[in-house]
């Protein structure tokens, strides 16, 4: 292995003087069941598998992969995945040379039900007639975007249909939006609908269409959002230009995966449900840009939008169009079984290689992703060969390490959800965490979602990691800190450690975390001024331009990445905080004890309030023991076996799965119901109270583990 770098070695001897070396329970949490000795051997290692990846690698990887567009399914698609597949045949073993024992590749095939965009145009029809742009321009400095701006956008599962209608803005689509145009008096039924991208996944912009009787919808980024409002646009900086139009899938299924074969794997032959069973959008629905949007709005006559929902071009935004405005909307989409694949590489571990660290990102992209995915993609693959020459140099940690790029992710998280159905028996028992990367290296500013159970690893890791084009010796959490909350008053008083927030949905760590209930973290980082998301401008000029072609972020995050699942594979007790989870858990019940709805004369006491003060009393007496029980097996000299720990996380996984939503299974969390990317900690209790249902609140603190142990069955 190479030698580390001496600002990643000055790092790492500033976190082992941190804290008094012959005190177990004094040391960072990750590396508590360590002895003193034992620990010291750790670090050497740990920064020997971070001076491994290198700039010029992750060029090359980027180069290689973000060659041509390559949507799943396609062409483009398998030619990505064959390169990846022989990326990782070749890191631990010369080129045609048999992998070791310890090393295996899989290409998991897959078949799912994708869309096929046929055709689809635009039109004012009154009181002029006008065809607006379905296409984006390319640039000429930017090859690439003049290859991909040939393709007209398209939302994917969109319906097929060709209407002819008036027209409502409707902001963001999102539910509160119609509620308010409700309020307005304003009727959206048989209404072609435009809003803005944001605020919510574009399928509930679709849903809440859909439910509000609008016979389409057309979605636009708006430039106070991404646009010119946020600084130059591309080629002069980063920001949308006035054509740029976000690509992306509408399903909104209760459930991520193949829609076909839900709990299942989509294999060749797996039975299908009949696709008229599906509730596919039966709306059509298009992107366009806020050039096109701007034609449409310039000719709304009717009231006035509220002021919140003006966005940044130089007309009024109201939220009809008038008598005299209507627009023709015409999608043609086919919806077929096609053919893809994940590719995982697996580094056995030596001494517990039944349990399982899996790392992953997504491989497919709307077209050549540069960005999305590849900027997180590359980090694993990057994180996969220092694990690989580190185990050809002769180490392996004492856990196994699966390495993973998804297909399909960009249209509904299928092949990562597809390969944990395939898998979820052995999850549930051995997998010890997942590690997202998606669209990872984005700017110098870190930042992390997880399980409450992963935090401390994380912050842990963030100590011994360089910062991205820090100052010399400053480690990745000292910026994250600095970002996060202001210098304290005195030099000498330590600041606070920066916030992990909770994972919500929107990517490949969704099948992990709430279907299979095992801990999760999404790691990435931001910062950059600009946004191609999704478009024919995600291509490497823009990303060398904005994110910049030092390639620090994404060396920052391979190193973050390898940091954590080397600690996670590799310490002599798993460093899961398992008391986290309870103490979360207990924080979420009394802050939904003190939103419960306001009282009223007919109720003025909620019972439901003592309920959720008594369950997070339980829960932080949960933690409070199973802390206790912990610092006394460390002070013992005793380990507890990892599958025991993972046994106690079970405790969050309901076999029967929430209401109305049984493929998701963790009681601790999930993505809400709509917004589709922001999270609802304790979700069975927060939909039973947005839906005022007192037999659901009931059961769902009946499926709670407000001791430690699973429920009984009722």
């Amino acid at each position: 292995m190479t030698s580390p770098p001496r600002s990643l070695a000055a790092l790492a001897l500033a976190a082992a003087l941190a804290t008094p070396g012959n005190a177990q329970h004094d040391a960072p949490f990750s590396l508590r069941s360590f002895t003193t000795d034992a620990r010291a051997a750790f670090l050497d290692r740990e920064q020997r598998l971070l001076a491994s990846p290198t700039r010029d690698h992750l060029l090359a990887l980027h180069q290689n992969l973000a060659k041509e567009p390559h949507v799943a399914g396609t062409p483009g698609d398998w030619r990505v995945i064959r390169e990846i597949e022989r990326l990782f045949r070749e890191m631990p073993a010369d080129p045609g040379q048999p992998s070791p024992d310890w090393w295996s590749v899989e290409v998991h095939e897959f078949w799912p039900l994708l869309p096929t965009p046929i055709d689809a145009a635009l039109a004012i029809i009154t009181p002029d007639r006008l065809d607006l742009p379905l296409r984006e321009r390319g640039v000429e400095s930017d090859p690439q975007s003049l290859q991909q701006a040939e393709s007209f956008a398209y939302n994917g599962y969109s319906a097929s249909g060709d209407v002819t209608a008036r027209v409502v803005y409707a902001n963001y689509a999102t539910k509160a939006d119609f509620q308010t145009l409700r309020d307005l008096g304003v009727d959206v039924t048989g209404a072609i609908v435009l809003a803005r991208y944001g605020a919510n996944y574009r399928g509930y912009k679709a849903k809440f269409a859909q439910d509000a009787g609008a016979a389409g919808l057309i979605i636009f980024s708006d430039p106070a959002d991404t646009g010119f409002s946020r600084g130059p646009v591309y080629p002069e900086g980063g920001w949308n230009t006035d054509c740029c139009i976000q690509r992306g899938s509408i399903l909104t299924l209760g459930y991520n995966g193949d829609p076909l074969t839900p709990f299942l794997e989509a294999t060749k032959d797996t039975p299908r449900l009949p696709i008229d069973h599906i509730p596919f959008a039966h709306i059509p629905v298009q992107p366009i840009g806020y050039a096109a949007a701007k034609e449409i709005l310039a000719r709304m006559t009717g009231h006035e939008a509220p002021p919140s929902w003006r966005g940044g071009l130089p007309i009024p935004y109201r939220t009809t169009g008038g008598p005299d405005l209507s627009l023709r909307l015409r999608v043609e989409q086919k919806k077929e079984i096609k053919h893809t694949a994940n590719i995982t590489a697996t580094l056995k571990g030596h001494a517990e290689p039944h349990i399982k660290v899996i790392i992953g990102a997504h491989h497919d992209a709307w077209n050549s992703g540069a960005s999305d995915p590849l900027a997180g993609t590359i980090c694993m693959l990057e994180t996969a060969r220092a694990f690989a020459l580190a185990a050809r140099d002769g180490w392996r940690p004492r856990r196994t390490i699966v390495f993973a790029a998804w297909g399909a992710e960009e249209h509904g998280i299928i092949g990562s959800s597809e390969w944990v159905e395939r898998e979820l028996a052995d999850l549930q028992q051995h997998a010890a965490a997942y590690l997202n990367l998606d669209m990872a290296a984005m700017g110098p500013d870190f930042w992390a979602a997880a399980s409450p159970c992963l935090a401390p690893v994380v912050l842990d890791a963030a100590a011994v990691v360089p910062q991205a084009r820090g100052a010399q010796s400053q480690s990745v959490l000292d910026h994250w800190a600095a970002r996060a909350a202001p210098a304290p008053a005195s030099p000498d008083a330590p600041r606070p450690r920066p916030p992990v927030g909770d994972l919500g949905g929107g990517s490949d760590h969704v099948p992990f975390a709430f279907h299979a209930a095992v801990p999760a973290a999404s790691l990435g980082a931001g910062g950059s001024p600009g946004s191609n998301y999704h478009s024919a401008y995600d291509t490497l000029p823009w990303y060398w331009k904005v994110v910049g072609d030092d390639y620090q972020p994404a060396l920052m995050v391979t190193r973050m990445t390898t940091a954590v699942a080397a600690r996670l594979a590799d310490a002599p007790q798993l460093p899961l905080d398992l008391p986290a989870d309870f103490r979360r858990a207990a924080a979420v019940a009394r802050h939904l004890a003190d939103h419960l709805p306001a009282p009223t004369p007919d109720a003025p006491i909620d019972p439901r309030r003592d309920d959720l003060l008594r369950l997070a009393d339980d829960l932080d007496q949960t933690a409070r023991r199973l802390d206790d029980e912990d610092l006394a097996h460390l002070a013992q000299g005793r380990l507890t076996p990892a599958h025991e720990l993972l046994a106690r996380r079970r405790a969050w996984a309901d076999p029967q799965g929430l209401d109305a939503r049984p493929w998701f299974r963790s009681t601790l969390a999930a993505p809400d119901e709509d917004s589709g990317y922001a999270v609802w900690m304790l979700p069975g209790l927060r939909r039973a109270i947005e839906r005022n249902d007192d037999d659901a609140f009931r059961h769902a603190l009946q499926r709670l583990p407000r001791h430690g142990t699973p429920p009984r069955s009722p």
